[in-house]
């Protein structure tokens, strides 16, 4: 067989396990760096290969577990740690968090940085597997996650592991104390963790809102109609305030207005209709603000503040 049908079968093939290729000798390493300079194949980490065009399309997360997966079968000993174990486990996050490169725990302490890698030394090493890949255990994962990451990275994170009983704080507590080192951070994840959080945006909106001084949000409330207990709606954040005014805020990913395994296959004019009863009925039940959060709102901060302030949401700004 013709080294160039060898190299295409391997790229299927890794392709259909979600990984990437290696050269196995040095023709095929000579027919895969042509390829690359051709512009048929990207080489995201040395002597890794795969198909340019496929590679343009996977986000950040999908990228490293990719190259994860395939440093794991050509590095046997490797184990992945911190933000890149969290991928591999499918713990929600922002794709952002790979753009510094893969982790990896190390018992040596002297290892450092290079080629995209990054090594987190702990002398004894919690051995895991998922997806076929050594990993971390989920604990260590979040501890160190917690202290690599902005709050606003980490706290999805946490809550997505939460929320699938994965972990519990106590354990998380105990680890913390046994590192003997400055763990405020991840102090500070717990203090604010919810498993309540159903997804990695609702979570990252709530981290925002925390950052910028604003009082915890409860999660998932549900308002009912007064006279019919069987008609209510669960919202995602909400506030109530001496006296009875609530403030109700809801995260709207575009996946609510796009993909047809949130809508029902229905079209968006009929999405936002029913989101605009949904509202109405929401007032008539007792909120009296209902605030609309974007991504962008989340990101860009600003318009998530001047949303949540318009609203009457005080902020407990230290002088």
């Amino acid at each position: 067989m013709k080294t160039h049908r060898i190299i295409t079968d391997k790229l299927a093939q890794a392709r259909q396990r979600g990984s990437c290729v290696f050269a196995a000798n040095e023709a095929e390493g000579q027919a895969l760096r042509r390829r690359v300079r051709a512009g048929e194949l990207a080489n995201p980490y040395h002597g890794v290969f795969v198909d340019a065009q496929y590679w343009n399309t996977l986000n950040g997360t999908e990228q490293a577990c990719h190259l994860a997966r395939c440093l794991a079968e050509r590095y046997p000993s490797w184990v992945f740690a911190g933000p890149t174990a969290a991928a591999l486990y499918g713990f929600d996050h922002q794709w952002s968090i790979h753009r510094s490169g893969l982790y990896l725990a190390s018992s040596v302490r002297s290892r450092s940085s290079s080629n995209g890698v990054h090594h987190i030394f702990m002398p004894s090493i919690p051995l895991c597997e998922t997806q076929g890949v050594k990993v971390t255990s989920v604990s260590r994962t979040l501890v160190d996650c917690a202290l690599i990451l902005p709050f606003a990275n980490a706290l999805p994170i946490f809550d997505s592991a939460f929320r699938r009983g994965s972990c519990a704080a106590d354990g998380l507590r105990s680890l913390c104390a046994e590192l003997h080192r400055d763990t405020s951070a991840a102090d500070r994840v717990l203090q604010y963790v919810d498993p309540l959080s159903e997804n990695g945006g609702e979570s990252l909106a709530r981290a925002v809102m925390i950052e910028e001084d604003f009082p915890v949000p409860q999660l998932q409330r549900v308002f009912a109609n007064p006279r019919n207990s069987r008609e209510w709606y669960r919202v995602d954040f909400a506030w109530q305030f001496p006296g009875g005014y609530t403030v109700v805020a809801e995260y709207d990913g575009m996946a609510k207005y796009s993909d047809p395994a949130m809508t029902g296959r229905r079209s968006i004019q009929a999405v936002v209709n029913q989101q605009n009863d949904r509202e109405r009925k929401l007032y008539e039940w007792g909120v009296n603000r209902i605030v609309r959060l974007s991504y962008d709102d989340v990101v860009q901060r600003w318009p998530l503040v001047d949303k949540l302030t318009g609203a009457g949401l005080p902020r407990n700004i230290q002088a």
